[in-house]
């Protein structure tokens, strides 16, 4: 076998392809759109019949050592580079499994560009298909329950309130004052309170940011961090810090509480209330992660359409990133409900807007998704995949907040 292997590696390294010295998508609009315009109008060509190698020329896995694989593949995706084809694989694949997926592929069809990398699709996000088990979670990335950022018991709160006071200037004081003041006029009758709990956050498209507390504090803010040297960026950071630690001592002063005290009883181990993760604010965590492989793996796809088809298919693909992990902020802050042993009227109707949030984003995002695979009909299996589980977490919060669709959003839904 050493002799036959031997004999391979020489015929995949004539099998290279030569003329290609503009491997990389250069920054320059001329070979971005000349190679748009090949990935796009190119006629796909079979791996095997472009390098001249036929696929029962690899010898299969069960006749090969691990160290005979750990020689051939690099040369094997070499040579696929060499015609700027490269399979995109989950982290931590072996090189046997990617062996055998490479070489089970050989004969499948792909544009081959002269400019640019053609990322060749390794996973369809089928969660019940999945082609590599063993090796990639992110179908069903179920976490521990201690990985979970904010577990009780875990998190120094005392290191949340900074002391800067013996640093700070006259200036930063009065910047402090004026950030407290601020928000202390939040609830001003010119501003509709809680509108920004349940909006998506995309304030450029926003009718109501003159009567929005957070955007006029978020401009604010601004004014004062813009500012590109790192000493005023430092000085920056402890105006926020400080401004907001005191006015939270101030308010819970005003109300008889006492912040210290407050800070040890949340430190409290004994006070832990239940952190795990409900399967929902899972399974929408695991499709921030869908779309984040999505993304990665068709990269040259999304800029060749971009590039080629410009503002409808680059709007789709803002819609779905935007909202990739907005949904599972507003899903995770509508379950916290179910944490909360002392529940209120206050908690359920923030939980309905949550969830009427992260539903109004699952919308955009489905109708998005939609588009793009009526656009993109080679892409059909891995986003109708993609969209099944968008569509399950969709139904599953429809059921467990079924008030939420029925929720009047300050502002939005309200007529103010």
């Amino acid at each position: 076998m050493d002799d036959y292997i031997n004999q391979l590696l020489e015929l995949i390294s004539s099998a290279f392809y030569t003329k290609n010295t503009n491997r990389q998508l250069i920054d320059d609009d001329d070979y971005i759109n000349e190679f748009a315009d090949q990935y796009i109008n190119g006629t796909p060509v079979k791996i095997s019949d472009k390098t001249g190698i036929e696929k029962f020329q690899f010898p299969p896995i069960e006749k090969l050592s691990e160290e005979q694989i750990d020689v051939l593949l690099p040369k094997i995706e070499e040579l696929l580079l060499s015609y700027n084809w490269e399979f995109i694989f989950p982290e931590n694949v072996s090189n046997e499994v990617r062996y055998g997926f490479i070489t089970g592929k050989w004969d499948t069809k792909h544009v081959f560009c002269k400019q640019g990398i053609v990322q060749i699709e390794t996973c369809k996000f089928d969660d019940k298909n999945c082609p590599f088990p063993a090796h990639c979670s992110i179908c069903n990335k179920l976490k521990d329950n201690t990985d979970h950022a904010l577990c009780k018991g875990k998190v120094d709160f005392d290191s949340l309130t900074p002391d800067f006071e013996s640093e700070t200037t006259p200036e930063m004081r009065k910047n402090i004052d004026k950030f407290k003041e601020l928000m202390r006029t939040s609830n001003s009758s010119e501003y509709i309170t809680g509108i920004h709990n349940y909006c998506d956050g995309r304030c450029n498209k926003c009718d109501f940011t003159k009567r929005c507390s957070s955007y006029a504090l978020n401009e604010e803010m601004n004014n004062v961090t813009n500012n590109d040297d790192n000493e005023s960026s430092d000085d920056n950071l402890m105006i926020i810090l400080k401004a907001t630690t005191e006015f939270i001592e101030e308010e819970l002063e005003k109300r008889g509480i006492d912040a210290q005290e407050t800070i040890n009883e949340l430190s409290n181990t004994d006070n832990v209330v239940n952190d795990k993760k409900h399967p929902l604010e899972i399974k929408a965590e695991s499709y921030a992660e869908k779309v984040k492989r999505w993304l990665d793996s068709n990269q040259r796809e999304i800029e060749s359409r971009i590039v080629s088809e410009q503002t409808t298919i680059k709007n789709y693909f803002e819609s779905i990133t935007w909202f990739q992990l907005f949904i599972p902020a507003k899903v995770s802050r509508a379950l916290s409900i179910f944490k909360n042993s002392q529940m209120q009227s206050s908690d359920e109707y923030d939980s309905n807007g949550s969830a009427k949030a992260a539903l109004l984003g699952m919308d955009e995002s489905i109708e998005a998704w939609e588009n793009l695979m009526n656009n993109i009909p080679q892409k059909e299996d891995s986003i109708l995949n993609i969209l099944r589980h968008l569509s399950e977490i969709r139904a599953e919060v429809e059921k467990t907040f079924p008030k939420a669709r029925e929720f009047k959003r300050p502002g939005f839904d309200t007529g103010d």
